[in-house]
């Protein structure tokens, strides 16, 4: 709709009015020399609203609908005495009821009440004074519509309220509520930055600020204009979108009784329903949808729906026209009758009613219409009378400077109060970032996000302000997120929060912000869900990239948050969720890098599964006679293993162990060594015992070339049985963070994650073979058949076909993509069908199937596998110095020198001395570094000794580099077995 100009007008210095008996309009003045401000009509009484904010009322008081203190009906406007003291802002009638609506926001009520449509908490039939309604938090209204028994309340927070009647399903609550004599919220528009509430005789309307249409109630002739299946409904029991009027463009709605009319944006009117509203003449007046009313001389700029007929004003020609013909007045109407008169495009204001005055608004009633009039100053003024509609709050530039601006108490309370209005209401939010409306433009993101981050980013620089927004997202949207909403509109609020910076704070961590964000994603429904993953695909780079940081930053103060054991168990599920969600989010990423959503803290996830394993480990440690006689002591599972027959003791002990048993805390006893106190035997062992397993002279499984890395054979010459206990080896050393020296492939970690093998996989496996497959696939067309290849593989000393008859199918330009493909799969699947099916099963039935698969490939092959590179340097500068040691002591310097010159291998074999493991777990003891000691009881000629459960190294004070190289490789040469020390 084009605007020629938005200004409001002043109030009508005179008005017309004329009834369905006398079409002739009467220029009045408005009682006690006011001017009129607006006017409301119901069946057959009338309320005015004077620029005073006085209200008068007129016409039938036989229910009260007058607030007159009598019955006695008046044709004379008269005061409504009390409400003198109120500044009424608007007034609104329904058939046989009133209400006016403060300049405060509170609401009263008069007049009929039997279906309770006062909303005062009771149905009365006659209710003579206005009664204030209450609404919950008493919270400001600034919109009211009344049908003919039912009402509507449009909130400044953006909420809907109806009470009355509930025959047809027109207070939008659902098919299971009766009539409701006290305001219900609407809870299916939650959300939805709504501009209008409109209510008809027994339907209802809502409008967006995007111009989406929500209609409920009764649709017996088509008065909400539902298409496809949903036309066939008579009734709706809850707010509905109407796609017939979304392409439409659709600025305002207005009911009648059985009818609809809504103006466009290119100022056209369209009605459905009842005929009598609408200019419609068989056959067409069968379609139930939305029809073009012609014949209107012009462009419009306002409607209005009477019971029965609808009003319009042609800004252009200054007509006021009314579609469709009411009763008469004296007619004796029943709902049940449709008006007898022909409908059409009558003309009630002309050009020469209006010398030198302009129309200023209109409104309908069943029998009564008005027109207010200002005086035209300039008569080439090209000003445009429409219908201005109090708005929900919503930020603007000005409102934001105002709030980082207010200093003295008065503003600063003013700002908060607003601040709090509008960041606790997602309506709110949402209204404040739309995208100027374009009738040509199809983007379904109707928020702009760019200017939403400028805004939030002002407003994070303020203490006070950004404290309060947090407190207001974290008391109210978030915990009200409307997840499972039906309207695209209100899920609009999904992309806005991640432009938010205040959604990153830490304070409360679990219970609000990005995690409870991320929980609301989780619940979706698939509907919801799905429009939601449309709108990630269409975001620019910046907007999705703030939103997978705010998610990964949470997972990494999550993670952190696992290594606090009174939080752990509260914890784990709300992890799980915000790993789902980035999973989501990957899913649909077709902008950034893979790169950006890889977070190397994840595999400290696996924390939380040893956590309660380490505390149980930590009890035992204590001496024995610190437990009380007869006290309870932790389950463990504990292996005793004698060193020379390491893998035959561990897997037979786990071969007989429980499978609730392997979930338990893990120590390891090596027979005649050690106790099983350390957690560096656990260490040592699994260094060993996954050492002597993959060796290739053991045989378990198969090395393709030189060097390569390992995979499962395709004749197993052990029993499945071993590969589930190995299988099971490997979900221990994960569950109780140990590294393992395992050389599998990614592949390996693929298929444990359910993930599809590739030809790249068969590269890190087998390069020769990986490579000639890929030139297979390279071969330029007629190149392919020259090779004289067939489907049969060569693999693990075996030939195979890879089809039936694959010997004798050759490959060809056409199928060559099916070889490659049928190669892959035979020796990552086919093939190891049974004895990975077997390590699988192993596998899990240690570890969380759940948590494991929120890994990706990589990272859970670091998880597994640990670091085998180390930045030295840093494991230098993280290590600590007891007793007499310090950093620049000349025993430390001597040893750290030595060490620097040691080969990589070599550091390695310190690193299992000290440690009882060759490599770092992703984590990384990096990160801790050596704790040095200085025993008061050594001399030079004792050799350096570890505590491995501690990173322990007590070192003698050697006062020559020679002594210390000396040292350095005994104890390199010689790492196997164990002392107990103290």
């Amino acid at each position: 709709m084009t605007r020629r100009s938005r200004r409001r007008l002043g109030c009508a210095e005179m008005y017309f009015y004329w009834t369905a008996d006398c079409r002739k309009p009467r220029r009045l003045k408005a009682p006690d020399g006011g001017e009129l401000l607006q006017a409301a009509s119901g069946e057959r009484h009338s309320l005015l609203l004077l620029s005073n904010h006085r209200v008068y009322s007129c016409g039938d008081n036989s229910l009260g609908q007058l607030g007159q203190k009598r019955k006695q009906n008046t044709e004379r406007p008269e005061q409504v005495q009390s409400l003198a003291t109120l500044h009424v802002d608007l007034v609104s009638c329904g058939k046989e009821h009133s209400i006016a609506v403060s300049h405060k926001g509170r609401v009263f009520a008069w007049g009929a009440g039997s279906n309770g449509q006062l909303g005062i908490g009771e149905c009365k039939d006659i209710n003579l004074m206005p009664t204030k309604i209450e609404f919950p938090d008493d919270i400001k209204i600034i919109q009211v519509s009344c049908g003919h028994y039912h009402s509507l309340a449009l909130s400044e927070d953006g909420q809907v309220f109806s009470w009355g009647s509930n025959s047809q399903g027109q207070l939008g609550l659902g098919k299971n509520f009766s009539s409701q004599a006290s305001p219900q919220k609407v809870k299916s528009l939650e959300g939805i930055p709504l501009a209008q509430v409109a209510a008809g005789g027994t339907h209802s309307f809502a409008l967006s600020l995007t111009g989406t249409s929500f209609g409920w109630g009764s649709n017996s002739v088509g008065q909400l204009a539902l298409s496809g299946e949903k036309a066939k409904a008579v009734k709706i029991h809850k707010p509905y979108s109407i796609g017939a009027l979304k392409s439409l463009g659709v600025v305002y709605i207005s009911c009648g009784y059985e009818h609809t009319a809504v103006l466009t944006q290119d100022e056209k009117v369209f009605t459905f329903g009842d005929s009598s509203g609408q200019l419609q003449h068989s056959p067409q007046s069968e379609r139930r949808g939305p029809q073009l009313v012609e014949g209107i001389d012009g462009p419009v700029s306002m409607i209005e729906c009477g019971s029965y007929h609808t009003l319009a004003y042609v800004y252009t020609t200054g007509q006021v026209v009314s579609i469709g013909h009411g009763p008469s007045l004296t007619s004796n109407l029943t709902h049940q009758e449709a008006p007898a008169e022909n409908s059409g495009v009558t003309c009630l204001l002309s050009a020469k009613d209006l010398v030198n005055i302009q129309v200023k608004d209109i409104f309908a009633g069943t029998f009564a219409n008005f027109a207010t009039t200002h005086r035209v100053s300039d008569p080439r003024s090209t000003s445009v009378s429409m219908k201005i509609l109090p708005e929900i709050n919503r930020i603007n530039q000005s409102l934001v400077q105002k709030w980082i601006a207010a200093k003295r108490k008065k503003e600063r309370e003013e700002a908060e109060r607003e601040i709090k209005t509008i960041f606790s209401s997602s309506a709110c939010l949402t209204a404040s970032f739309l995208k100027k409306r374009d009738p040509v433009e199809k983007n379904f993101i109707d928020v702009d996000l760019k200017m939403a981050r400028d805004v939030f980013k002002k407003l994070a620089e303020v203490p006070w302000i950004s404290s309060l927004i947090i407190t207001c997202l974290q008391n109210k949207i978030i915990k009200e997120l409307p997840y499972n909403s039906l309207h695209q509109d209100a899920l609009l609020v999904f992309l806005l929060l991640p432009e938010c910076p205040m959604m990153q704070d830490p304070r409360n961590f679990w219970e609000t912000l990005t995690v409870e964000f991320a929980k609301a994603i989780y619940k979706m429904n698939t509907e919801s869900f799905e429009f939601l993953q449309k709108c990630w695909k269409s975001l620019d780079i910046s907007s999705l990239s703030a939103l997978v940081q705010m998610l990964k930053n949470t997972i990494i103060t999550a993670i952190s948050q696992l290594r606090h054991p009174d939080l752990m168990t509260q914890d784990q599920p709300s992890l799980k969720v915000l790993l789902e969600v980035m999973k989501r989010v990957h899913k649909v990423n077709h902008r950034l890098p893979t790169s950006t959503f890889i977070i190397n803290e994840l595999s400290a996830i696996l924390n939380f599964i040893v956590e309660e394993k380490k505390l149980f480990l930590k009890y035992t440690n204590q001496s024995d006679t610190m437990a009380p006689q007869g006290s309870m002591r932790p389950e463990l599972l504990t292996l005793r293993v004698r060193r020379s027959h390491l893998v035959e003791d561990a897997l037979r002990q786990l071969g007989q162990a429980e499978n609730s048993d392997l979930r338990k805390p893990l120590t390891v006893e090596f027979i005649n060594e050690v106790s099983a106190k350390s957690a560096g035997v656990s260490s040592e062992f699994f260094h060993y015992v996954f050492e002597e397993m993959t060796d290739p002279k053991y045989g378990m499984f198969v090395y393709p070339e030189k060097s390569s890395k390992m995979w499962f054979p395709v004749n197993p010459k052990f029993e499945k049985k071993r590969y589930f206990l190995f299988g099971i080896l490997c979900g221990l050393s994960l569950s109780n963070l140990k590294v393992a020296k395992l050389p599998f492939p990614l592949a390996l970690y693929k298929k444990l994650l359910k993930k599809k093998t590739t030809l790249e996989d068969l590269k890190e496996l087998s390069f020769p073979l990986g490579k000639s497959l890929q030139e297979v696939l390279n071969c330029k067309a007629g190149d392919v058949e020259e090779l004289y290849i067939y489907f049969s593989i060569h693999w693990d000393q075996e030939d195979v076909d890879l089809i039936p008859n694959g010997i004798s199918e050759p490959v060809n330009q056409t199928n060559r993509q099916q070889y490659v493909s049928k190669c892959v799969d035979y020796i990552f699947n086919t093939s190891v069908k049974t004895s990975y099916e077997e390590f699988h099963r192993g596998f899990y039935t240690v570890c969380n199937q759940d948590i494991i698969r929120q890994f990706h490939p990589e990272e859970l092959m670091k998880a597994i596998i640990g670091n085998a590179d180390c930045d030295w340097e840093q494991f230098e500068n993280n290590s600590l110095y007891e007793e007499e040691y310090h950093k620049a002591h000349p025993t430390i310097l001597l040893f750290w020198k030595a060490f620097h010159e040691l080969t990589s291998d070599e550091k390695k074999k310190f690193l299992l001395f000290l440690t009882g493991c060759d490599r770092f777990h992703i984590e990384g003891l990096q990160f801790d570094g050596i704790r040095f000691r200085c025993p008061q009881t050594f001399s030079e000629e004792d050799n350096p000794r570890s505590l491995t459960c501690h990173n322990i190294l007590d070192l003698p004070k050697y006062s020559t580099m020679g002594r210390m190289k000396e040292a350095l490789q005994v104890i390199i040469n010689n790492n196997k077995g164990f002392a107990s020390w103290t």
